[in-house]
């Protein structure tokens, strides 16, 4: 797998990263031996009781030499010590894994209960685990699950506790009753650290991760229930975007208040037509004239910090309205074509395919079906999936059977999502889409701009054309230019603009908008 990221870009040294992780690595070791010495489990008189039975059987007087009893009573310790850490500590992290954290879960429990107490319970999934390990091999796996525990550990306080439930599952105890802006700090350092690169087997590596929490006892009456509750927190903070947090008081003040939820005002948006349909030109860098257009859809007044499509697609994908507006976003891009082509006969529309559209419908005949009433050319259209849509392996089918069929594919989001060279060799791809936000971060350095010719050399191999997202400055259209890249999108020429406005914009052959 070929991994493009903002966060691969940074100059951090094999050798700095190397030895920040040793150091974290020091301090969970250190940590951990503390958290063993801490444990309510006493070794010391599981030793006695051992001392006192060999005692019986070797001595007649019941006692036996200093030295003797020392050496015996030292070893005794340390057996004991070596089986309470193989019951209670995973071999892989060196942090107490599922039975000490449930017991000490309902330790905490009990002594909140007789002392009024509070406490937190955060809990841990990592984002893209599996394709690390599927891509990179399980040592590789492995090697970063250590990496990470070294710095979950490195980012909270001493006497909060770490532990790995399994897989790439943690957990943090965070005791004593804590204000809502130290628990939200706490998270951020932990999803800070967990974001940054790592350097494994030669390979840099990023990842990161979702934190679901719940308090005791404001959300949770005992200890099944806590872990319950974080644990539906976790899952609203991956459904929310990932690489964030959430508290599970705020899902039952949503639930409670059902407009604070996205996708609920999402669907108020579109049933009081509050969503129109916008065009972004798409320009050929040499001539400067527009080639094509981008549809995207424009929530009018929402509440989201930007307001175009690839924003709040997320949130439309959680929605039941999802296929509908998927149908309405195909329909309005091929009504708009067909209406422009007096105006361009080689206009290219590019319409973004929504999952739950492509989920529900048979794509090839949804699309012939859509061609004919509206006599639209299959070449003049260019049907958008992003790279994460194309993980799914019943999606890749629909892609294979467009394909077949004579659509044009472009895939989008290259450098916001991994690229899986395994993967894109099944395909037959005409465009490939640069991320804005990773373009523009490429662009500011050298190492950067040498990743960007490198994609852009590779997909003119293939045959497709590059399209560079996000464009603000000539300076930027000379250097994708001298790369290879020949297409460019925004807003140096336009926002998105209206139909009307798109229109007016091609009928003068625009040579800027801006």
């Amino acid at each position: 797998m070929l991994e493009l990221s903002n966060r691969s870009l940074e100059k951090d040294t094999k050798e700095n990263v190397l030895s920040s992780v040793e150091r974290f690595m020091d301090v969970d070791r250190s940590r951990t031996q503390k958290m063993i010495d801490r444990s309510p489990f006493k070794v010391d008189s599981d030793a006695t009781k051992l001392l006192q039975s060999l005692q019986a059987q070797f001595s007649s007087d019941e006692s036996m030499p200093e030295d003797i009893e020392a050496m015996i009573e030292a070893q005794v310790q340390i057996r004991t010590q070596s089986l309470f850490r193989q019951a209670n500590y995973d071999d892989l992290t060196h942090l107490p894994n599922r039975a000490y954290f449930n017991s000490t879960l309902e330790a905490l429990v009990i002594d909140a209960q007789q002392s009024e107490g509070e406490f937190t319970l955060l809990f841990l999934d990592l984002d893209g685990f599996k394709k690390v390990n599927d891509s990179f091999g399980h040592h590789a796996g492995d090697e970063l699950l250590r990496n990470v525990s070294a710095r979950v550990v490195s980012a909270v306080r001493d006497g909060d506790i770490v532990s790995r439930l399994g897989g790439d599952e943690f957990v943090v105890l965070l005791a004593g009753k804590q204000a809502r802006s130290d628990i939200e700090n706490i998270c951020k350092r932990i999803i800070g650290e967990v974001r940054r690169p790592y350097w494994i087997d030669n390979n840099d590596i990023q990842i990161s991760t979702s934190i679901g929490v719940a308090r005791y006892p404001v959300d949770a009456s005992s200890s099944s229930e806590l872990v319950e509750k974080s644990d539906k927190a976790l899952y609203a903070s991956k459904d929310s975007g990932r690489n964030t947090f959430r508290f599970y008081s705020d899902l039952v003040l949503c639930e409670m208040q059902s407009d604070c939820l996205p996708v609920n005002r999402l669907e108020k948006a579109l049933q009081a037509g509050k969503i129109k349909i916008c065009f972004e030109p798409q320009v050929d860098l040499v001539s400067q004239k527009v080639i094509g257009s981008s549809v995207t859809a424009l929530w009018m007044k929402g509440q989201t910090e930007n307001l175009y499509l690839n924003d709040w697609m997320a949130v439309l994908n959680q929605s039941r309205l999802a296929a509908s507006t998927g149908a309405w976003l195909v329909d309005s891009g091929l009504h708009y074509l067909q209406q422009w082509q007096a105006a361009n006969d080689e206009l290219v529309v590019s319409i973004p395919m929504v999952p739950a559209l492509c989920q529900s419908e048979k794509m090839v005949d949804f699309m012939h079906n859509r061609l004919e009433a509206y006599q639209v050319n299959v070449s003049q259209v260019q049907l958008e999936f992003s790279l994460q849509m194309i993980e799914d392996d019943s999606m890749r089918q629909q892609v294979k059977a467009l394909s077949d069929a004579g659509y044009q594919i472009t895939l989008t989001d290259v450098g916001k999502t991994a690229l899986d060279i395994a993967l894109l060799s099944e395909l037959n791809l005409q465009e490939v889409k640069l991320d804005a936000a990773w373009l523009k971060q490429s662009l500011s350095c050298p190492t950067g701009q040498k990743w960007i010719k490198a994609v852009v050399q590779m997909v003119n191999v293939l045959d497709a054309d590059v399209i560079a997202t996000g464009i603000d400055s000539q300076a930027d259209i000379d250097a994708l230019l001298a790369m290879g890249c020949s297409i460019g999108q925004g807003v140096f020429w336009a926002l998105p603009l209206e139909a009307e406005g798109f229109y007016q914009a091609i009928s003068r052959e625009l040579p800027a908008v801006h």
